[in-house]
C-alpha cells in the first residue's frame, strides 16, 4: 500500500483505499506515456507585441496563426475506446514566460507536465494547450488593465472552446467520448476554467466593473466575438457545429471574473478547486488580482472558497454533496470548511509558513538556475524573477511540490470519477446539445422552425457562415418557438446562433 502522508501542517496527502482500477489508480507506467508535442487544434489571431499593444483594437494588427497543444496519451497499444478527456491550462498572468516576471508561464511548467503524466498513466486522454497571450498590465488606469486582463481571458475562453470542439470533431480518432471532457486550470489557467463553465450571456461582460468611461463593456463582442466563440472581426470560430459543453471544471488557485456569473443553469457543470488561503496573488475568498509583474491592482473577483460556496448554493456540486468521500484528503477539506456548504474544496493552509509570508502554489517548483540563465535571453533578471517566486513559495522544493500533487491529484481522481460515471452527465454524444433544441425541417428550401424545451425561450436568433461571420440577426420576444425564413440565402451550410435563457446555443443548418 502507499505510503499515507498525513501531518498537521499538511504537506501533502496521498490517495489510498482504490483497488486497481483505471481513471482511479496508476495503469500505465510514467514510460508507457506518449507525449505528442505542438499538435495544432485550431487557429486564431494573435494579438501579442510587447510592450503590448491596446487590447481588442484594429490597430494592435492581430495575425492568424495556429493554436498548439502538447499531447499525453496512453501507449498504443491501449484497446480502450471512449476515454475520457481532460485538458489542462497553464499559469502565468497572460504574458509570456519570464516576461511575465515569473518562473512558470506555459504548457511546459514542471508541475503542468506532472499532473498530465499522472493522469495519463490512471488512463486518461490529456491535452495541454498553450492559448493566446498579451495584454499590457504597464496601463495607467485600473479599467485599462481591466480591459486589457479581461479581453486576455476572453480570447483564452474562445481557445478552451476550440480545443474542447476539435476533440468532439476528432473524438474517434483520439478514442474519447465527447461527453467526458473535463478541464483543469492552474493560476491564470484557473480563470479560464472557471469563467468557461459560468461565462454563458454576453450581458455578463457588461457589469459595471467592466464598462469603459463612455459605459461600453470592454468586451467589444463586435470584434472579439460572443461567449460562445461565434462572430467577431478578429475571432476566427473553429470547428461549427460542435458544442461547448464539458462535464467538469477544475480550479488551482485562480478565480473568477464575478461571481454573478454563476446562475445555477443546468449546463453549468460541477468546480472543484485546490488554493491556499494566504495566496498573494489570487484571492482565496474575494478581492483584487494583483499583477505580479507590477504589483498594481486589476479588477476584484472571487476566489475558490466564494466560487465553491456558490457552486453548492446552486446545487451545481450536488453529486459530491450526495456522495460520502471518506478518504483523509477529503476528511482534511472538510475539517476546514464544512461538507454541507463547501464540497468540492481544497483549502491549503501550513502553519509552518509564519506571517508575513505568503503561500500562493506550493505544488510548483523550479530550477532556478536554469531560470536565471533562460530569463537573460529574453532580456530579464532571473535572480528577480526567481525572488518574485519565492516570495510565495520560500521553501520550493521538487519533493515538497510532489507531496502536494499527491494531494491534489488525490483530491480531483474521486470526484472525476464520480462525475464520469453518472449518466445523466456525461452520456452526450457528438451533436446532442445540452440545451434541447430542434431545427426542422433541416434541409429545407425556404423556413426552418427553430424550437427549445418548452421551459427554456429564446430571446435572440443569429444566422452566421461557417466561419462564423454574422449574416443577420433579430431579437425576439421570448418563446420557445422561432420560424427562421430563408430571405435569399444561397444554398449550402450554415449556423444559427439561438440565444436562450439557459444559455446560447449553436447548430448547422442547411438551404437546399
Amino acid at each position: 500500500m502507499k505510503k499515507l502522508l498525513l501531518s498537521f501542517t499538511l504537506l501533502g496527502l496521498s490517495l489510498t483505499g482504490f483497488a486497481q482500477t483505471r481513471y482511479v489508480d496508476d495503469v500505465f507506467s510514467r514510460s508507457d506515456v506518449v507525449m505528442t508535442p505542438n499538435v495544432p487544434f485550431g487557429q486564431n489571431f494573435y494579438f501579442l507585441s510587447f510592450p503590448p499593444a491596446p487590447q481588442g483594437s484594429s490597430s494592435s494588427n492581430p495575425l492568424l496563426g495556429d493554436l498548439y497543444m502538447d499531447m499525453y496519451t496512453p501507449p498504443a497499444t491501449d484497446v480502450a475506446t471512449d476515454r475520457p478527456l481532460v485538458i489542462l491550462f497553464h499559469t502565468g498572468s497572460f504574458l509570456p514566460k519570464y516576461i511575465n516576471g515569473s518562473y512558470s508561464g506555459n504548457n511546459k511548467d514542471s508541475a503542468l507536465v506532472e499532473i498530465c503524466m499522472r493522469m495519463a498513466m490512471k488512463g486518461y486522454v490529456v491535452a495541454a494547450p498553450l492559448y493566446r497571450l498579451g495584454w499590457n498590465p504597464f496601463a495607467q488606469t485600473q479599467i485599462e488593465r481591466t480591459a486589457g486582463i479581461l479581453n486576455a481571458v476572453y480570447r483564452a475562453i474562445h481557445d478552451a472552446q476550440t480545443a474542447v470542439r476539435f476533440f468532439k470533431k476528432e473524438a474517434t480518432t483520439y478514442k474519447i467520448h465527447p461527453g467526458k471532457i473535463i478541464l483543469i486550470g492552474q493560476g491564470s489557467g484557473g480563470y479560464i476554467t472557471l469563467a468557461y463553465g459560468t461565462l454563458n450571456r454576453q450581458e455578463e461582460t457588461a457589469l459595471p466593473k467592466f464598462l469603459l468611461p463612455d459605459g461600453n463593456s470592454v468586451i467589444n463582442d463586435t470584434l472579439v466575438g460572443s461567449v460562445n466563440g461565434t462572430g467577431g472581426l478578429v475571432n476566427n470560430y473553429n470547428h461549427p457545429g460542435y458544442e461547448n459543453y464539458v462535464s467538469m471544471v477544475a480550479n488551482l488557485g485562480g478565480a473568477i471574473g464575478d461571481i454573478s456569473w454563476m446562475q445555477g443553469d443546468w449546463q453549468e457543470p460541477p468546480v472543484a478547486a485546490i488554493h491556499a488561503s494566504r495566496d498573494i496573488y489570487a484571492p482565496f475568498d474575494s478581492g483584487v488580482v494583483i499583477v505580479p509583474t507590477t504589483g498594481q491592482p486589476v479588477v476584484f473577483v472571487q476566489g475558490s472558497r466564494a466560487v465553491v460556496k456558490r457552486a453548492n448554493e446552486l446545487n451545481n456540486n450536488s453529486i459530491w454533496q450526495n456522495h460520502t468521500f471518506t478518504d483523509p484528503i477529503s476528511q482534511r477539506a472538510y475539517a476546514l470548511n464544512p461538507k454541507a456548504q463547501y464540497e468540492g474544496l481544497f483549502q491549503i493552509d501550513r502553519a509552518e509558513i509564519p506571517g508575513p509570508l505568503e503561500d500562493t502554489s506550493p505544488w510548483e517548483w523550479w530550477d532556478t538556475a536554469a531560470v536565471s540563465a533562460e530569463a537573460a535571453l529574453y532580456g530579464q533578471s532571473g535572480p528577480t524573477i526567481n525572488a518574485n517566486g519565492l516570495a510565495g513559495n520560500p521553501d520550493m522544493s521538487k519533493a515538497k511540490a510532489m507531496t502536494y500533487l499527491d494531494t491534489i491529484v488525490g483530491f480531483l481522481i474521486p470526484r472525476m470519477k464520480l462525475v464520469l460515471d453518472n449518466p445523466t452527465l456525461n452520456n452526450e454524444p457528438i451533436n446532442n446539445f445540452v440545451i434541447q433544441h430542434s431545427s426542422f425541417p433541416n434541409p429545407s428550401e425556404s423556413f426552418m422552425n427553430l424550437r427549445v424545451h418548452p421551459g427554456n425561450s429564446i430571446s435572440k436568433v443569429r444566422v452566421l457562415s461557417m466561419n462564423g461571420v454574422e449574416i443577420s440577426k433579430a431579437d425576439v420576444q421570448p418563446t420557445s418557438y422561432v420560424v427562421l425564413e430563408r430571405n435569399g440565402l444561397p444554398s449550402g451550410l450554415y449556423l444559427v446562433e439561438l440565444t436562450t435563457a439557459m444559455g446560447v446555443v449553436t447548430d448547422r443548418i442547411q438551404w437546399k
